[in-house]
C-alpha cells in the first residue's frame, strides 16, 4: 500500500477502529469484573484503567503501521476479545437454559462453576478458530457443461494461501499433498498468493516448498489485491521461480479440450475485460475464467463461460461476518449458477491478517468439469 493510500484509508477508518476498540474494552471489563469481582474502590478502578490503558495501546500500535504487521497484532487482540464476548453470551444462555430447566436460583458453587465453564468455553473457541485455519479441508464441485469435450477435467482451486510470516512451508507441503492426493489435471491459484510483499518467502525459501506442487496439464497463477501493494512483480518472478505460469490477462488451451482464462485484480487498472479476453479463445470449447475477486458476475455471466473460479472473501472468515457479508456480495462463498455459467467463490487456504477462523475453514476445491 502506498503512503498516500494509507493515510487515505487510516482517515477513513480510524473512528470506527476507535469506537470499536472502547466498545470492546467497555465489554471486556464486564466480562473480567464478573470474574475477578474487585470489592475495593480502587481495585475498580484499576481494573477498568488498565483494560482501557491496554486496549488503546494495541491501538495506537495498530494505527501506526495501518493494515500492516502492527495493525494485525490489534487485530488479533480484537478478535480475542471479541471471543470473550461470545464466551460470555454461551456461558449466560447455558445458565438461564439451565435456571429455566431446574427452576431455582443458583447458589454461589454453581456460580463459580459457571465462571470456569466460561474460561473453558474461551480457550474452545480460540483453539477451535486456530485450528480451522491450520487443518484444511477437501470440498468438491461437478460443473456440467453442453461444450464438446472428450474426457472429464479435474481441477485444484487455491485460493489467498497468503504466503507469508503466520503461514509458509508447513502448510505449503500440507497444500502439496492435498493436491497429489486429488489426482487434479491442473491445479490454479485464484490469486493473493503471498502476504503483501516477498519478504518471508524469499527469508524462509518456500519456493523449493512451493515448487512441488505439480498437475499434469500445468499449475497457473492469477494474482489478488494483496499480490498488487507495491510488490506485483517481485510476487509474480516469484510466482514463476516456482515454476508457476502467472496468466496476466492471458488464456492457455489444457489438453487442447479447455480454455483457461486468467484476468489480473480490480487494482489494476490496465487489465482487460472479460468480452475482450474472450476474443483470445474459442468460445465452442469450454471456458474456465479464472481471477481473484468474485466481483464482475453480472459481466461473466453474460458471456459464454462455463466456470468461474475465484477467492478473495475469505468467506467471512470469522463469525459474524461470515453471515454479514452475505447482504453485501453477490456470492461470498460456494458455488451459484448465473445464466447457464457456474461461479465458485473458495474461503481460501490460506488466514489472511489474523490466523483464526470461526465459521469457516482453510479449504481447496476439486471442480470437475464434465460433459452433459
Amino acid at each position: 500500500m502506498t503512503p498516500q493510500l494509507g493515510r487515505l484509508a487510516l482517515d477513513n477508518h480510524m473512528w470506527l477502529f476507535i469506537l470499536l476498540t472502547q466498545l470492546l474494552a467497555l465489554s471486556t471489563t464486564g466480562i473480567l469484573w464478573s470474574y475477578i469481582r474487585p470489592n475495593r474502590l480502587t481495585r475498580k478502578m484499576l481494573l477498568i484503567t488498565l483494560v482501557f490503558i491496554i486496549s488503546n495501546a494495541f491501538l495506537i500500535y495498530g494505527l501506526s503501521e495501518f493494515w500492516r504487521e502492527r495493525f494485525r497484532i490489534y487485530l488479533i487482540f480484537s478478535i480475542l476479545q471479541g471471543f470473550m464476548i461470545y464466551a460470555a453470551v454461551i456461558t449466560l444462555t447455558l445458565l438461564m437454559i439451565s435456571q429455566k430447566i431446574l427452576k431455582r436460583q443458583f447458589k454461589v458453587s454453581a456460580i463459580k462453576f459457571a465462571r470456569h465453564l466460561g474460561l473453558i468455553i474461551y480457550l474452545g473457541i480460540v483453539s477451535l478458530a486456530v485450528f480451522n485455519s491450520y487443518s484444511p479441508v477437501v470440498k468438491r464441485l461437478t460443473v456440467v457443461t453442453d461444450k464438446p469435450l472428450a474426457q472429464p477435467l479435474t481441477i485444484a482451486l487455491v485460493s489467498d494461501t497468503h504466503l507469508g510470516k503466520w503461514f509458509g512451508n508447513r502448510q505449503i507441503d500440507n497444500l502439496v499433498a492435498l493436491v497429489d492426493d486429488s489426482q487434479a489435471d491442473v491445479v490454479v491459484l485464484a490469486g493473493d498468493i503471498m502476504d503483501d510483499t516477498t519478504i518471508y518467502y524469499d527469508k524462509t525459501d518456500m519456493r523449493s516448498h512451493l515448487s512441488k506442487l505439480k498437475a499434469p496439464l500445468g499449475v497457473y497463477a492469477v494474482l489478488g489485491n494483496h499480490d498488487y501493494l507495491g510488490y506485483e512483480a517481485a510476487i509474480a518472478e516469484a510466482v514463476k521461480g516456482a515454476g508457476i505460469t502467472v496468466l496476466d490477462n492471458q488464456s492457455v488451451l489444457l489438453d487442447n479440450a479447455v480454455w483457461l482464462v486468467g484476468r489480473s485484480d480490480d487494482l489494476d487498472t490496465s487489465r482487460l475485460t472479460a468480452q475482450q479476453l474472450l476474443t483470445q479463445v474459442d468460445s465452442d470449447k469450454p471456458i474456465i475464467f479464472l481471477e481473484h475477486r468474485p466481483s464482475k458476475i453480472d459481466e461473466i455471466s453474460a458471456l459464454p463461460i462455463d466456470l468461474h473460479l475465484s477467492g478473495h472473501t475469505h468467506g467471512g472468515q470469522i463469525f459474524p461476518l461470515t453471515i454479514l457479508m452475505d447482504g453485501f456480495l453477490p456470492l461470498n462463498y460456494g458455488s451459484k449458477q448465473v445464466n447457464g455459467t457456474e461461479f465458485l467463490v473458495s474461503s481460501g487456504f490460506g488466514i489472511g491478517s489474523v490466523p483464526f477462523r470461526l465459521g469457516t475453514r482453510s479449504e481447496i476445491w476439486i471442480v470437475t468439469l464434465q460433459p452433459k
